[in-house]
């Protein structure tokens, strides 16, 4: 009987290895930003940012603020190009394998943008992860955040 015991307790425990170490971790950290994001939220001093319909105009752009990553070239330098909501953006960024992230001069367009536009500090870069699909990029000591989703190109 112990010996039948001993059996079962192999087995179970031979399950649970097999059955952790085939599941998937969403909290895994990657680096490739390369691909086309929209600003889902923002995180400034602790507080959660999300667009609303007092914060942004929904009938331009569905009040997205949209960038795109180019693969990065020798060096890690790429570019980033998108639109804040009634804007368009475009400049160069410089990626490290280890997240740190550095966005040079970013040219834009100059009309009138909703208040949810002011949060959207790109060129303060310092820092970048994907985790559980989403793009963070941290600025100002890591303080506060812009996070992105992935979408389709535009």
């Amino acid at each position: 009987m112990k010996s039948l015991y001993k059996s079962i307790s192999a087995i179970l425990i031979c399950c649970m290895f097999l059955f952790n170490s085939c599941s998937k971790d969403d909290s895994q950290i990657t680096y490739d930003l390369t691909g086309n994001w929209k600003v889902a939220y923002y995180i400034e001093n602790g507080i959660k940012i999300t667009k609303t319909k007092e914060n942004t105009w929904l009938d331009i752009n569905n009040g997205d603020i949209t960038a795109s990553f180019a693969e990065p070239q020798n060096g890690g330098v790429g570019s980033i190009s998108g639109i804040k909501v009634t804007n368009s953006y475009s400049g160069e960024f410089r990626a490290q394998t280890n997240g740190e992230i550095s966005i040079g001069q970013v040219f834009q367009t100059e009309a009138n943008e909703p208040e949810w536009t002011e949060l959207y500090k790109i060129s303060e870069a310092e820092y970048y992860e994907i985790k559980n699909s989403k793009l963070h990029i941290y600025y100002n000591g890591r303080k506060n955040v812009i996070v992105l989703e992935k979408i389709r190109p535009f």
